[in-house]
């Protein structure tokens, strides 16, 4: 059958007389199937069964007009003619019978062996088992019939092998896949026990008394975890200097050789205490394997390549065999010592004197590792065979089965169970999250089994539900139950193209999550459930990028990088002194914000009101990307120096490093329990505070109710609703722009045409007007300047503008490696812009200036100095004329410096309240750091104005989006009001 060309073809068996049967109307042949003289098949697109003659080519449809047609055969119920020897006692076969042309021959199924006469399998007393790069073979020890390849699914290196005789299963690592697998001998049920953490695992063995797995990874340096992978626990990482092969002797010791400065042979106990070197006269010991008979050690040297051995305490030791090219993958079993020459071939010897070698198998490739499957290798009893030892995680000490737990984990008074980290860090890098428990001295870091990690820029934590959230590379915010059971995402980009989220912090009381989008710029609010709840802050000149929740007061901190001009935002805590600040962290215990600037590279701290603020560090920071508070020290992580360090969190002395050699870091998130007593304290831990979208807590203890943006708080203040029935909508002023029809009534006039229709009627995104031959089209309908196409950052609403921009960078842009363009000063900005961050490598690499350049620079120096001094004197003056003169209180213009403010939330006005008292000025500098107050108030400001509960920010942007219409009465949870006291830009996301 020839679907391309639509014909039907036969063919003697030979290969001879080809002629074409049929060659007409064969649109679609799927099924194809012979019975007598008749040739039938399915006919996918005809929806058709039909049949022709073999011989006379006649055709005839069976059937039609049946949809969906797949496979088809035809059978003959009548009784069949003929025979063939395989049909008369099975050709005498045991088992399998095959005919051939010439012969029948027996076989025997996956894991029996086929005896000398070559009919009868048998189940096979010993067989040897060895690596060969993709495939594990087996072949016998008894007889030369056998030599099979398991089918073994998705191996692409394996190195270390050990089997589990009692239930039949074999045990490998793949040292490309970086994965430890299992199956059963006959191939089935593969899986990976573990896939996470690992980088070299050469070593490794089965504990089949206590159901336990130990392995040796050459890269982290590191000894472990339960067979199935569950309860994985760092055993010996201390002073160890890569590990490679590895034993056991179930009875209560595990075996290792080191390959370090100082080549050894260890042995400790099974739980990773008492750590003793048995053999210290050693070159490259390797493949180490346990006579368990005669209570004695082999390895292979490969400095010396010889083979030796000695008795179980290091003593005794002698030379089995010398001269060896290349000894490797030394097994034992009864008399006989098996391993490998050059990789090649596996040969066999007397274990005492390494006479009578004999060759096994030969013309190999890459054979690593062998083992014999024998019953003998694998007898004895021990207290951890029964019921785990009555440990609720790992029985690693037979003697007196001593309990123990997974890394990080704590055993109970009882001895038996264990309880999970209270208090801990999680860090993330490109495609991995990891936890920490700092000053643990019997646990490292400890990589998460977290599937379909990438480019993940942003972590936080649930302690309650013990979730984990993150950011990644794919436009996502995903999350799993602390690494041990999946759930489901929590917004996806798939769900809408126009968001790309950078940051995300949780609200644990109110089971809010708060995220900052690069797309539209905005501030959104989604319950921890996944349920969008809608926009708190979005702007054309706004940039929200880090954000943290301060929950317990009520408050939302940004940071807001509008226009160059950097700001942390609550209030416009700050005017001066920023240029990049990348991450954000609120100790409320403490009462202080934390933040590191990528470009200044230095962290700084302040109070939550903006006073007090204070340089924490400022020397050797290279490239920081994350910020956290766990106790009484602030850590941060260093992308470029790949590092995780610490210092006290109050005065930043005792700098210590904590973690170094951690490539790829990308942020940081501390965790520390939440007992039930202060959970259920909080006002919105019950029932949401009866709200039906945000609870915010309030200073005094009591909770207040909010809404989103495209919603109002009704006058129960519980509840957030549309405009009532029968209500008149309000009267559009001149800024905004009036709704044909709908619910919503009035939209700021900057939202005409932006690409998102945001009236109930998309009257606002009809009739816009056509770009100019001066102007770029949207892919919505936004026009933007033409010389913005392909510049690096996207100006239109859909970021259509910087779409196919892959192929040709603009003089004024930089080419990243992957064929992304992105703004040349973008490079080398502490950010990764570029995906894969090609844009800050090679950062420190500067070039010396010329001496034309100094010459240069030496000649128009003063006619600089002299525009730099006009343009600051124009500054101030527009500063004091202009600028400065908006910001006025209820008696004229603020004051640029008055202190004393009260403590509390920066926003909270009481209803009917006006705003008296001192205030705090704004100066003019370039950068400002902001923040928003979580609660509302009454001001001179319009009440659809930026500062709405659900976390707008005060700053002087026309372009935010707010309430579309204004409440029903004023109250504190209806709208954010821009406070007065111009330290910072204070937002609420109540």
């Amino acid at each position: 059958m020839q679907c391309g060309g639509q014909r039907l073809k036969v063919i003697n068996v030979d290969g001879t007389k080809r002629r074409t049967v049929l060659e007409d109307k064969l649109p679609h042949i799927f099924g194809f199937t012979l019975l007598g003289d008749f040739i039938y098949w399915t006919d996918w697109k005809q929806r058709s069964i039909e049949r022709v003659h073999k011989v006379k080519a006649s055709r005839d449809v069976i059937i039609d007009q049946l949809p969906d047609l797949m496979g088809l055969k035809a059978v003959n119920v009548a009784k069949v003619v003929g025979t063939k020897p395989c049909a008369d006692g099975n050709g005498g076969c045991s088992h399998l019978c095959f005919f051939t042309p010439c012969m029948t021959k027996c076989g025997c199924p996956i894991g029996l062996e086929l005896l000398s006469d070559m009919k009868t399998c048998i189940v096979p007393e010993a067989f040897l088992v060895f690596t060969s790069r993709a495939t594990i073979h087996r072949i016998s020890l008894e007889t030369n019939n056998n030599d099979v390849a398991i089918p073994l699914m998705g191996v692409k290196e394996a190195s270390a092998l050990d089997l589990d005789v009692s239930n039949n299963c074999i045990s490998w690592t793949d040292v490309s896949l970086k994965t430890i697998s299992r199956a059963f001998m006959n191939g089935s049920s593969v899986e990976h026990v573990i896939e996470f953490g690992l980088d070299y695992p050469e070593g490794m063995a089965v504990d089949w008394m206590g159901k336990n797995l130990y392995w040796a990874d050459t890269g982290t340096n590191r000894i472990v975890a339960r067979l199935d992978g569950q309860f994985r626990q760092d055993l010996v990482w201390r002073d160890l200097e890569n590990p490679r092969s590895l034993a056991l002797d179930p009875k209560g010791y595990i075996y290792w050789t080191e390959w370090g400065g100082k080549p050894r042979i260890v042995r400790a106990f099974m739980d990773g205490t008492n750590c003793v070197t048995l053999v210290d006269k050693v070159g490259r010991a390797n493949d180490l394997t346990i006579d368990y008979a005669d209570q004695r050690l082999y390895w292979t040297d490969l400095d010396t390549n010889m083979i030796e051995s000695s008795n179980m305490l290091g003593q005794e030791q002698v030379v089995i065999a010398d001269g060896f090219p290349h000894p490797f993958g030394l097994t034992q079993c009864s008399d006989y010592i098996y391993w490998t020459v050059n990789l090649h071939s596996i040969e066999r010897a007397d274990k005492t004197s390494g006479q009578n070698r004999t060759l096994i198998q030969g013309h190999r490739d890459f054979v690593m590792d062998t083992l014999v499957f024998h019953s003998s290798r694998q007898d004895g009893l021990n207290d951890c065979m029964h019921n785990n030892g009555q440990c609720g995680q790992l029985c690693l000490d037979p003697r007196g089965h001593r309990c123990s737990c997974a890394s990080h984990y704590t055993l109970d008074p009882s001895s038996r169970n264990c309880s999970p980290p209270s208090t801990f860090l999680l860090f993330s890098q490109k495609s991995a999250i990891s936890r920490m428990v700092p000053d643990d001295q019997h646990s490292p870091d400890l990589i998460l089994p977290l599937h379909g990690l990438r480019n993940i820029k942003a972590i936080d934590y649930d302690p309650l539900d013990k979730v984990i959230y993150w950011v990644d590379g794919c436009q996502n915010i995903k999350r799993e139950d602390d690494g041990t059971q999946a759930s489901p995402f929590v917004l996806s980009q798939n769900q809408n193209p126009d968001r790309q989220p950078r940051d995300l912090s949780i609200d644990i009381y109110s089971r809010t999550l708060f995220w900052t989008c690069e797309a539209t710029n905005a501030i959104n609010v989604h319950q921890l459930n996944g349920d969008a709840m809608g926009v708190g802050l979005r702007g054309d000149r706004d940039k929200p990028r880090a954000i943290v929740v301060n929950a317990e007061r009520g408050y939302l901190y940004f940071t807001n990088m509008q226009d160059r001009a950097a700001k942390i935002e609550r209030e416009v805590l700050f005017t001066t002194g920023l240029i990049r600040p990348v991450t954000l962290m609120v100790d409320n215990r403490l009462g202080k914000l934390f933040w590191v600037d990528a470009h200044l590279k230095r962290v700084e701290s302040c109070d939550l009101s903006g006073a007090n603020r204070l340089t924490l560090e400022d020397a050797n920071i290279v490239q920081p990307v994350g910020l956290t508070v766990l106790g009484r020290h602030l850590h941060w992580v260093d992308h470029q120096q790949q590092m995780i360090e610490r210092m006290e969190k109050t005065t930043g002395d005792k700098r210590t490093r904590v973690q170094g050699c951690v490539a790829h870091l990308t942020g940081i998130h501390a965790v520390e329990d939440v007992s039930r007593e202060e959970f259920s304290a909080h006002p919105c831990a019950r029932d949401n505070g009866g709200c039906s979208h945000i609870c915010i807590a309030k200073g005094d203890g009591t909770s207040q109710c909010s809404c989103p943006v495209h919603l109002m708080l009704m006058q129960n203040l519980l509840t957030c609703s549309f405009l009532l029935p029968g209500l008149k909508p309000p009267t559009c002023s001149p800024d905004q722009f009036a709704c044909a029809t709908g619910e919503i009534d009035c939209i700021p006039g900057a939202w005409r045409c932006n690409g998102f229709p945001e009236c109930d009627d998309q009257s606002d995104e009809e009739g816009c007007p056509v770009c100019s031959a001066a102007q770029f089209p949207c892919a919505r309908g936004q026009c933007v300047d033409l010389r913005l196409r392909c510049d690096g950052e996207a100006d239109c609403q859909d970021r259509s503008d910087e779409a196919d921009c892959d192929d040709v960078c603009l003089p004024n842009q930089f080419r990243c490696a992957c064929g992304q363009c992105v703004l040349i000063k973008q490079q080398c900005d502490s950010f990764l812009n570029c995906i894969g961050g090609s844009d800050e490598l090679m950062c420190e690499i500067t070039k010396l200036p010329s001496n034309d350049t100094l010459a240069h620079s030496s000649a128009i120096g003063p006619v600089i100095g002299i525009i730099l001094s006009l343009f600051v004197m124009g500054r101030v003056f527009v500063c004091q004329r202009v600028v400065c003169q908006r910001y006025t209180g209820a008696s004229g213009p603020f004051p640029h410096e008055v202190s004393g403010t009260p403590h509390v939330p920066l926003n909270f006005i009481a209803p009917g309240a006006s705003q008296h008292g001192p205030f705090t000025g704004i100066s003019c500098g370039k950068s400002m750091m902001s923040s928003v107050s979580l609660m509302g108030g009454r001001g001179g400001v319009p009440l659809y104005a930026r500062n709405h509960v659900t976390g707008a920010s005060s700053s002087s942007s026309s372009s935010t989006k707010a309430t579309l219409y204004p409440p029903l009465r004023a109250s504190p949870g209806t709208v954010n009001v821009r406070q007065a006291d111009l330290r910072g830009t204070a937002s609420e996301y109540a």
